[in-house]
């Protein structure tokens, strides 16, 4: 088979007319004048084997893309049924709720966003003054955040028949080009549908995942033990311990710089990559990556009064102590022109004091691995000078160590990042990363949520 037979749609250009593409098409909809009411033709969005972001001037485009394919009389269309290429089933733009509010004021685009919905909250309402009009209003959780949704008339209809459909009682679903509205009354920010907006109901996609991950997080955030644990103790943790936070109080003595301060990532499967034969492998799906994200992975050797604990800490933490991610440090290495060195501002985290949430992995606990990985950690306490694990801590944290196991915890809780607030649709201080599409294993809708 001819290999160059299809062109993709990231070669298309406006330099010729004719090109021949193998795409799915993932929505279609009518295009309608709205003062008119005259059917202008079909609007189609296309993926081919690879999908990329876009930009474009038209108000309510429902996907970014610089580029707008028209058709004409001549355009042909062939069912694909032989050689049928493999792409993913869906291609998705997502944001986040908190991005919501945004869109509000900038009509150029339509948004895609993920959460969860109660379906005993979804109840269609029918108009007493025009019995063929409805609306289904419900709310649109992730954990954190929440806005409110408004389905009209069918597609509202078609939506609670399909949420009913599902027996879980807390549905993941995937809204599609959706538009950012207001509530005259209330000015209240909605989301509401368009002719382009779909939904899909726990959807074969990475984002229903990461999902179910972020409301275990965040329950687990939840269920933190306040107590505070030496490294002593940490290091005499039974079973029962296994994958629970834990707080502890640690002096960051020393950042390794021979290790390696960033590992590659395949973020499809969540995995590390290896390079093998020159190339970058994910050995959990088996394929080659023309380029992996990059996280940071910086191991530090921890101490408080009781001994020494190695400690990896995780990478969105370090993006937000030190406000930038591993590709803007490696641009600053090759601007010094000295691309291996190790970043200056990695060495900050020593000699100060933080607050670490830990959660002990099965390893540490039953294999005794000694080195432990940060799930959380607060700002620095202070600058220290040079500290012994068998001398005693600074004067400030003897005077709280004198204080209640209960006031202990309290003020030392006071150093650790703002709790976690009620949902809202009030943006937090959250980086939010570039959205990305691909696909999971199928998961199950979660049966439970717990509501910060």
């Amino acid at each position: 088979m001819d290999l160059n037979k299809f062109d993709t749609v990231a070669s298309l250009t406006t330099e010729k007319v004719v090109w021949s593409i193998r795409v799915r098409a993932q929505t279609v909809w009518k295009g309608i004048n709205r003062t008119t009411n005259e059917f202008r033709g079909f609007n189609i969005i296309f993926m081919d084997e690879q999908v990329h972001d876009y930009k474009g001037d038209e108000p309510n485009r429902a996907v970014r893309n610089q580029k707008h394919i028209y058709f004409d009389n001549q355009t042909n269309f062939k069912r694909i049924t032989e050689d049928v290429p493999l792409m993913k089933e869906y291609a998705f733009d997502l944001f986040g709720l908190n991005d919501v509010p945004k869109f509000l004021n900038d009509n150029r685009f339509l948004i895609d966003v993920i959460g969860i919905v109660s379906k005993n909250e979804a109840i269609s309402v029918i108009s007493t003054e025009d019995t063929s009009k409805s609306r289904l209003k419900f709310k649109l959780e992730d954990g954190r955040n929440m806005v409110m949704v408004t389905f009209f008339n069918e597609f509202g209809q078609s939506f609670e028949k399909a949420l009913k459909a599902i027996e879980a009682e807390n549905v993941v679903v995937v809204i599609a080009s959706a538009k950012v509205n207001k509530y005259e009354a209330t000015g209240e920010i909605y989301l509401t549908n368009y002719p382009a907006t779909r939904f899909y109901l726990t959807p074969r996609h990475y984002s229903v995942e990461l999902l179910h991950k972020s409301a275990k997080c965040l329950q687990a955030e939840e269920e933190t033990d306040t107590t505070l644990y030496t490294i002593k103790e940490i290091k005499n943790f039974t079973k029962d311990y296994i994958e629970k936070n834990v707080l502890c109080h640690v002096t960051v003595k020393k950042v390794e710089e021979e290790c390696n301060w960033y590992d590659n990532f395949h973020i499809e499967c969540d995995k590390e990559v290896n390079i093998i034969d020159g190339r970058y492998r994910c050995c959990h799906c088996k394929r080659n990556l023309p380029y992996p994200d990059k996280r940071f992975r910086i191991c530090t050797v921890c101490t408080d009064k009781t001994g020494v604990l190695p400690i990896i800490l995780p990478d969105e933490e370090i993006q937000r102590l030190t406000g930038k991610d591993v590709y803007e440090l490696e641009n600053e290495n090759r601007e010094a022109g000295d691309e291996k060195r190790f970043p200056p501002i990695l060495k900050e985290f020593e000699n100060k004091q933080y607050l670490i949430t830990l959660m002990p992995s099965k390893d540490n606990i039953e294999k005794k691995c000694s080195v432990y990985k940060a799930k959380m950690l607060s700002d620095p306490v202070e600058m220290l000078g040079s500290h012994n694990p068998q001398e005693q801590l600074t004067t400030e944290f003897e005077e709280v160590t004198e204080n209640t196991e209960a006031d202990s915890t309290k003020n030392l809780l006071s150093y650790s990042s703002p709790p976690t607030s009620k949902s809202t649709t009030r943006t937090r201080g959250r980086k939010t990363k570039a959205p990305v599409k691909y696909e999971v294993e199928d998961c199950e809708p979660i049966s439970k949520l717990k509501k910060s």
